[in-house]
C-alpha cells in the first residue's frame, strides 16, 4: 500500500507541482517582457492549472512540506490585499516570514492577477500605465520565484536523487501504525487535511458555519479568479483517490482485510455523495454563497459525514492514533 501512495500517487503530485510551478514562472517572466492581453491571460491559466495541482499534494503535508510549512507560506487565505498593496507601495517585505503569509503564494497571485481591476484592461493598465506598475510587476515575479522554490525544495525533497524521503517514507523502521510510522503520518495528515482545509476551509467557513452563520463569500480559496469551487472538487477527488488508492492498493483494501469492509463502503458511497452535493453548485462559489447559500450548507452537511468515517471509525480499525489536536470541538 504505501509503494502505491509513494511512487503512484505522493511523488507524481508533487513533480507535476513543480511543473505547473515552472510553467506559472515562464509564463511570468513572458508577462513581464511583454505585458499583452495574450501574456496576461496566459499568466491567469498558468495559475489556475497550478491551484488545481496543489489540490493534490496539500493533503500530504508530512515530511519535507511540513519542514517548509508549505501549506501556510503557499495557500492562506484570504489575502490580506491592504498589506499587498502595503508592500508594493513601500517595496519593504520579506516573502516566507509569519507576518507575510496572508500576502504571499498563491492566494496573492490570484489578487494581483484577477483582483486589482474590474477587467481585463483594467487589471492591465495596473502594470503598465499606473504609478506602481512596476512595483507591482516586480512583487509578482518575486511572489512567482517565491512559490516555485519553495515547491522545488520539497519536490526535491521527495525524490530518490534529492533528499529521499520517499526511501524514509517507504523504510521499515516506518512500517507500522504507530505514532510516527508513515501509515500513522499519512492518515494524520490526510484527517486533518480534509477535517480543516477541505471541509471548513474551502467550504464552511466562506458558507458561514464558522461564523453564527454570517456568511463569507470573501473567504473562498480562489475569490478573485472564482474557481473556488472547482478546486474545491479537484481536492475531494484526491481525498477519494487517496482513500482508494487509485489503481493499487488503498486505505479501503487495508479495512476490507481486516474485515471491515462495510466501512469501506461506507466511506466511498459518502465522498461520492459529498462531490455530488459539491456538484450541485456552481462557480464563483462566492456568488453562490450570497445568492443561495442553502446548497452550500447541505455540501457542508454531507463533507461533515465523513469526518467521523475517517477519524475515529477507519483510524480505529487500522490501530492510527490521531495525534493533532480539535480546534472545533468535532
Amino acid at each position: 500500500m504505501l509503494q502505491n501512495y509513494g511512487n503512484n500517487i505522493i511523488l507524481p503530485a508533487f513533480e507535476n507541482l513543480q511543473s505547473t510551478a515552472g510553467d506559472l514562472d515562464a509564463a511570468a517572466s513572458d508577462f513581464n517582457a511583454e505585458r499583452t492581453p495574450e501574456h496576461l491571460q496566459a499568466l491567469q491559466s498558468a495559475l489556475k492549472e497550478m491551484r488545481l495541482a496543489w489540490q493534490d499534494v496539500s493533503p500530504f503535508q508530512f515530511g519535507p512540506a511540513e519542514s517548509v510549512l508549505m501549506r501556510a507560506s503557499l495557500n492562506t487565505y484570504p489575502t490580506d490585499t491592504e498589506q499587498v498593496n502595503e508592500n508594493i507601495s513601500t517595496g519593504e517585505y520579506t516573502l516566507g516570514t509569519i507576518e507575510s503569509r496572508d500576502a504571499a503564494g498563491l492566494p496573492t497571485l490570484g489578487y494581483l492577477l484577477h483582483g486589482v481591476g474590474e477587467s481585463e484592461e483594467e487589471i492591465l493598465a495596473m502594470y503598465t500605465a499606473n504609478t506602481d506598475a512596476e512595483s507591482r510587476m516586480t512583487y509578482l515575479l518575486d511572489n512567482v520565484a517565491f512559490v516555485k522554490d519553495l515547491v522545488d525544495t520539497t519536490a526535491d525533497e521527495w525524490r530518490e536523487a534529492g533528499g529521499n524521503y520517499i526511501g524514509t517514507f517507504l523504510s521499515e523502521n516506518n512500517a507500522g501504525t504507530d505514532v510516527g510510522s508513515s501509515v500513522g503520518m499519512l492518515i494524520n495528515s490526510l484527517v486533518l487535511h480534509y477535517e480543516r482545509f477541505l471541509r471548513d476551509g474551502k467550504i464552511g467557513i466562506p458558507a458561514g458555519v464558522r461564523s453564527a452563520g454570517v456568511e463569507r463569500p470573501t473567504a473562498t480559496e480562489a475569490y478573485y479568479g472564482g474557481y473556488s469551487l472547482e478546486l474545491a472538487q479537484a481536492n475531494l477527488g484526491q481525498v477519494e483517490q487517496i482513500f482508494t488508492g487509485g489503481g493499487g492498493e488503498g486505505l479501503d483494501d487495508n479495512l476490507e482485510a481486516l474485515g471491515a469492509g462495510d466501512l469501506s463502503e461506507e466511506i466511498k458511497t459518502e465522498l461520492t455523495d459529498a462531490q455530488t452535493a459539491l456538484g450541485s453548485l456552481s462557480d464563483p462559489l462566492s456568488q453562490q454563497i450570497e445568492q443561495d447559500n442553502e446548497p452550500v450548507l447541505t455540501s457542508f452537511e454531507e463533507l461533515q459525514k465523513i469526518v467521523t468515517l475517517l477519524k475515529a471509525d477507519m483510524t480505529s480499525v487500522l490501530g492510527v492514533t490521531i495525534t493533532y489536536q480539535d480546534n472545533d470541538g468535532d
